[in-house]
């Protein structure tokens, strides 16, 4: 008897998320990812496989995952004026860039891949080894 085969998220698919004018200038806003799921035996419609910050600036738009690289905590906005996330289970830090400012996580947030199509924000949704210095995708 062998187990499911895994299914095809990890690896990168491109989702489509929210307009690209529905985001506010320069600041982030946290998008679900939803798509069908498949795996070897089930095939599930429209579910969250995971989430994303935007952040458009002019023409530029960045999207980090909302999984925290230390340990797979969702990633929040900071309360309070300075600008950044903050991880809530561990205390990790990240500045409005999305790079480490402190604590127990070994890297930066995990950036996403990202176009844009028919006015709608596409990203390309991607699981990332957690607990390492390097960004590997799992899968």
């Amino acid at each position: 008897v062998t187990a499911p085969a895994p299914g095809g998220a990890s690896a990168g698919r491109w989702i489509k998320t929210v307009r690209l004018d529905s985001l506010p200038e320069g600041e982030p806003k946290r998008v679900a990812l939803v798509a069908d799921h498949r795996d070897a035996w089930t095939m599930e419609k429209q579910v969250q496989l995971g989430g994303a910050w935007l952040l458009r600036k002019g023409d530029q738009l960045t999207a980090w995952s909302v999984t925290c690289p230390h340990l797979g905590c969702a990633v929040d906005r900071r309360a309070g004026d300075a600008p950044g996330f903050n991880c809530p289970c561990h205390d990790s830090s990240f500045d409005a860039e999305g790079r480490r400012l402190d604590g127990p996580s070994l890297r930066d947030l995990d950036t996403l891949g990202t176009k844009v199509e028919d006015g709608f924000v596409i990203v390309d949704f991607q699981r990332f080894r957690q607990g390492t210095p390097d960004k590997a995708p799992v899968g």
